[in-house]
């Protein structure tokens, strides 16, 4: 006979609780965390004003129920199973309704809405992992990668290979034309412009829109100038972007920079003056000889604003009253009162503000913009007085810039009779100090530079390569273009009564081979060739900046030569090269 006993000792040994000292554990741990939940509820509930003593009951029998259900059922892992689906089936219950009783906003999530924020921001961080740079907006917030299943992915990847490559390459800006054909793409590198391949139209356009939208432009303003700022930053380095949108009937124009203002606050000693030019400007400095109206022209997108700026910064601005009128701040030099002029239709016009500058009694004044009727006058007016003023203007050439102002002020002899000096500036390319190669000039070359017969000297011409071992590869400085950074060439003009007699009967010729002949005034080419001799650029760059250029139509026959890019001065002579 069976001991009944020993029977019911090993029938409560083959108990499935009992089998394991982990199914105990896993049974508690349930039934823990489900107390901590069902106490939330109960709190949640009288918040809200819902039944509580119903709620209660629910959950309490629900614990009865999967309690009983766990361990009755003889399969253990079956039975925890069903006893977890009774109890989350009385919370999902609760969930529901409640969820269908309280504020729009205020459902009851389970800590959902937390696991969704950390999923999103693990996946956020990858996609920003798999980004070669990150773009900062206007405000500050880092603008977020799109994912891999994101539309906007692409978009954000077109603009990213418009920014990554140009900053590889060293450019300063880089632009975007949009027409019905596509977005023209170009860069600037070292004041050389290369066309980059040009994007599809809506492409193009959504990045347009995208490099707005960073800046906090108006993205729907698709016609009136814009300026606003960004950064991106990646293992290319970061820099800031001025982004610059432009419309017109053909479509919008952007102009994207790349670390504005570090470009354009500039030392004059350091923009490639010789030393008699600098000596020539430095003269304006005395204030008995503070007066007058100095020219300062650069042609197109060559340094005007840095050059303009250097200018007014060697004056001492605590020791004088230093003012500028600009259309757009970009940079403020220290010391000086930097104005930025709004113009409102049927209010103030640009001479207007200039005027009411002059009532203030300064004693140097930066007029940045002359292009308003009216404008040029009031700045001459201003030279005639006390005020040095010096007023920028684009020009091809130094003849250019005095025909332009003349033209600007409507008189030729008012025009002239406040001007003091004229100082006109080109870029050039500097030779890469890593690569350029060294050789001896030919005689033909040697007299050219002005380099005494017989004398030995080494110039440099451009290589762009270097030997690493027994293989030649690009230079890793400048990435196989041969140059490296851009400086001044200058010509200085000053001008005293009997030059501005010359300029006031339209007479250019003669009053800049005076200034040749008497002041030894340094010529463009000459100060080109200067930079040749002191081995900072190369013949080969001075013949590319002193190509002659194509005319957009052909003169009559018998007309006068003239410079590149300058027009006829008023009286009908032509004036020579400067």
């Amino acid at each position: 006979m069976h001991d009944p006993t020993m029977t019911a000792t090993l029938m409560l040994a083959n108990a499935p609780i009992l089998m394991s000292i982990a199914k105990p554990i896993l049974l508690v741990a349930t039934f823990v965390v489900y107390m901590r939940y069902v106490a939330r509820f109960e709190a949640d509930a009288r918040m809200y004003t819902l039944p509580v003593l119903p709620w209660n009951f629910a959950f309490v029998g629900a614990a009865i129920v999967a309690l009983a259900t766990a361990v009755l059922i003889p399969i253990f892992f079956i039975g925890l199973p069903v006893a977890i689906l009774i109890l989350g089936g009385t919370m999902y219950a609760y969930w529901k309704f409640r969820d269908a009783r309280v504020p729009e906003g205020r459902q009851f999530r389970f800590g959902g809405d937390k696991l969704a924020k950390a999923m999103a921001a693990r996946r956020q961080a990858a996609a920003d992992r798999a980004a070669s740079v990150i773009f900062t907006r206007a405000g500050g917030a880092k603008e977020p990668v799109p994912q891999k299943e994101d539309p906007a992915l692409g978009i954000y990847l077109a603009l990213e290979r418009v920014v990554v490559e140009p900053m590889i390459a060293r450019a300063s800006r880089v632009d975007l034309v949009s027409s019905q054909q596509g977005v023209a793409v170009s860069m600037l590198v070292d004041g050389v412009r290369t066309k980059r391949e040009p994007l599809p139209p809506d492409m193009g356009n959504a990045v347009i829109d995208l490099v707005k939208r960073l800046a906090g432009l108006d993205v729907n303003d698709r016609r009136r100038r814009q300026t606003g700022a960004c950064s991106v930053a990646g293992e290319s380095g970061q820099s800031a972007l001025t982004v610059t949108s432009i419309g017109s009937s053909g479509g919008q124009t952007v102009r994207i920079d790349f670390d504005r203002e570090s470009r354009l606050g500039k030392s004059i000693d350091t923009l490639g003056l010789a030393p008699s030019q600098l000596e020539t400007l430095r003269a304006l400095e005395d204030p008995a000889k503070r007066v007058g109206i100095v020219l300062v022209s650069t042609p197109p997108g060559q340094g005007l604003t840095t050059l303009g700026f250097s200018l007014i910064a060697r004056h001492d601005a605590y020791t004088s009253n230093i003012k500028t009128l600009e259309r757009e701040l970009v940079y403020r030099v220290e010391g000086v009162e930097h104005k930025a002029f709004a113009p409102e239709p049927g209010i103030e016009d640009y001479a207007t503000a200039l005027t009411k500058i002059l009532r203030r009694d300064p004693d140097v004044v930066l007029a940045a913009d002359i292009s308003e009727p009216g404008s040029a006058k009031a700045a001459t007016l201003m030279g005639l007085e006390r005020p040095l003023v010096y007023v920028m203007m684009p020009a091809e050439s130094m003849a250019q810039s005095v025909a332009n102002w003349m033209q600007a002020v409507g008189d030729a002899k008012l025009a002239t009779r406040g001007l003091s000096a004229i100082v006109h500036q080109r870029l050039i390319r500097q030779l890469c100090p890593n690569c350029k190669s060294p050789f001896t000039p030919t005689p033909e070359q040697a007299k050219k530079l002005g380099i005494p017969s017989g004398k030995q000297v080494e110039l440099f011409r451009p290589s762009g390569k270097i030997q690493v071992k027994n293989r030649i590869e690009d230079c890793p400085v400048c990435q196989g273009t041969a140059y490296f950074g851009q400086i001044g060439i200058f010509e200085v003009m000053p001008l005293d009564a009997e030059a501005r007699k010359y300029l006031a009967e339209n007479d250019f010729r003669s009053a800049y081979a005076r200034a040749v002949r008497d002041f030894k005034m340094i010529q463009l080419q000459e100060a080109a060739l200067l930079k040749v001799r002191e081995g900072l650029t190369s013949l080969e760059e001075v013949q590319r900046v002193f190509a002659p250029k194509q005319t957009a139509a052909a003169r009559p026959a018998g007309a006068p030569p003239l410079p590149a890019g300058a027009p006829p001065l008023p009286g009908g002579k032509s004036p020579a090269k400067g």
